[in-house]
């Protein structure tokens, strides 16, 4: 099935309102299995809503429109789409009697032109909408399986009529059910990713395999869609077990969580706890986990040791050790995590020292060199990592990394 949003609004062209709906929409629909080809934006222009929605029925079996159900004259939604499909425009009763109802008990008298509300293309399918007044609708056409589904702007009564009347209508009509499952790829690169599971993607038909990236995680979506849930998951299992099987060390989810999500899962589940020490990324590390309910019963400390004086002070690293090695260099790394655990008496602790930039680095120590540093029940262990990009990037792959390392050993 080929699906479009159709979003309606000047506003929206003009940047003063952002089309969150067309984010939500596509999201919902892809859970259901239906493909949304187009996203388009049209002004409030009668002949302009008229000549996309013609061209969008060319090619779609699915058009939801968003916005342009007010009481206002510029909301022309169902007038026009009337129009184009050659239906007069009825009144409907019912919706009349709500709208009204609903104003009474705002103690507001209701303006005459909100009865332009109760006014639908006749046939019309009609969503009571008990967030607004502003009623939705569903306009079949006739002699096809397509469809036009009207739905208001704001984005709480659009979620809301989603939810209540429009999933059930497009899973009883197109018999549709969908699986899917979310697979949480760290440390290996989008297109690395790509490399791996090539053929896969390429001969993909029912289940899909996307690939998504972003805040160093790589997303692998695998879907299977059809009439029986039960071939769907046997469909969706079967590639998620070769996925697994090539790329098995590099996934720590199933259900498209965060590293850092997961790692708090695991120290609780393990109830070990878990000490910190920072330098060139300044905390991010510690704010990547804490922002997890439970980590007060898994995270002991965090130190920023920024300067050597507070590596020496707080974390008893040598000064020789800062004069022979340097504060960033395995030396240094080691000692600082032996540090963080001896304060601490955590059962784990994990160290991070490097060059963001963008100055400070060397030829022998280019920016973008980070040190990590593990401490496990006492066993110290150092890596060295290289990573680029500006200086937030470089901090951001660090701890990335940094979390990484710390979930393959807790796993």
């Amino acid at each position: 099935m080929k699906a479009a949003i159709l979003a309606i609004g000047t506003e929206l062209l003009m940047g003063q309102t952002v089309n969150t709906n067309a984010t939500t929409l596509s999201k919902a629909l892809g859970e259901i299995g239906i493909g949304v080809y187009y996203h388009m934006t049209v002004g409030d222009n009668p002949q302009r809503i008229k000549e996309t929605l013609l061209k969008l029925l060319e090619e779609c079996d699915l058009i939801i429109t968003t916005g342009g159900l007010g009481p206002t004259l510029d909301d022309i939604t169902k007038e026009v789409i009337a129009e184009a499909l050659h239906l007069e425009m009825v009144l409907d009763h019912r919706s009349f009697d709500i709208i009204k109802e609903r104003f009474r008990m705002f103690n507001r008298n209701m303006p005459e032109n909100n009865i332009r509300q109760a006014y639908f293309p006749k046939g019309a399918i009609i969503l009571d909408n008990e967030k607004g007044t502003a009623p939705g609708c569903i306009v079949e056409l006739e002699n096809t399986n397509q469809s036009i589904i009207v739905l208001p702007g704001p984005p709480r009564e659009l979620k809301h009529l989603y939810d209540t009347h429009v999933k059930a209508y497009l899973l009883e009509r197109h018999h549709l059910s969908m699986v899917s499952k979310y697979l949480s790829v760290y440390d290996y690169g989008e297109s690395a990713v790509e490399e791996r599971l090539v053929d896969l993607i390429e001969s993909q038909q029912n289940p899909t395999l996307a690939t998504y990236a972003g805040d160093g995680k790589v997303l692998l979506r695998i879907t299977a869609s059809g009439p029986s849930p039960d071939e769907n998951h046997r469909l969706v299992e079967g590639v998620v077990s070769e996925v697994y099987r090539r790329m098995g060390d590099y996934i720590v989810s199933d259900q498209g969580k965060d590293i850092d999500e997961v790692i708090v899962s695991l120290l609780l589940n393990k109830k070990l706890t878990l000490a910190m020490a920072e330098s060139c990324t300044g905390g991010k590390l510690a704010s990547a986990l804490i922002k997890h309910p439970g980590t007060s019963e898994v995270i002991d400390s965090s130190l920023v040791t920024y300067s050597n004086a507070s590596k020496m002070r707080l974390l008893d690293v040598k000064p020789e050790t800062l004069q022979v090695y340097g504060a960033v260099s395995h030396q240094t790394c080691g000692e600082m995590v032996k540090g963080a655990v001896k304060h601490s008496n955590a059962d784990i602790g994990i160290s991070i020292t490097g060059i963001a930039g963008p100055t400070g680095g060397t030829d022998e120590k280019p920016v973008g060199l980070v040190y990590i540093g593990l401490s496990i029940f006492g066993e110290v262990y150092t890596f060295e990592n290289k990573f680029t990009g500006d200086r937030e990037l470089i901090q951001q792959r660090a701890v990335i990394k940094a979390l990484k390392l710390l979930y393959d050993y807790l796993k």
